[in-house]
């Protein structure tokens, strides 16, 4: 079976990943945010974007930033991301 965050983690070198209670979260170069496991959209803007995982809040923090992709297990957020913080 195919494993995305598998297959970044081995063939991307400039990649940070995270594994999480539930969740994923891969930071690709700060252009890109991958997560797998969100619970939902708390905040939307240019600047901060929020979603709800298991027991926590993350909080993406950047400029020019936007939701390219969202479905009911995954978000991909695109723009310069200069903080991903667990809240």
């Amino acid at each position: 079976m195919f494993n995305f965050f598998n297959e970044v983690k081995q063939n991307l070198k400039n990649s940070q990943g995270l594994e999480l209670n539930g969740f994923n979260i891969i930071n690709l170069s700060g252009h890109l945010l991958y997560v797998e496991g969100h619970l939902g959209l708390v905040t939307l803007s240019k600047e901060l974007i929020s979603f709800k995982v298991k027991n926590a809040v993350i909080m993406v923090e950047g400029s020019d930033m936007i939701l390219s992709e969202l479905s009911d297990n995954t978000i991909k957020i695109a723009g310069k991301i200069k903080k991903v913080e667990q809240i």
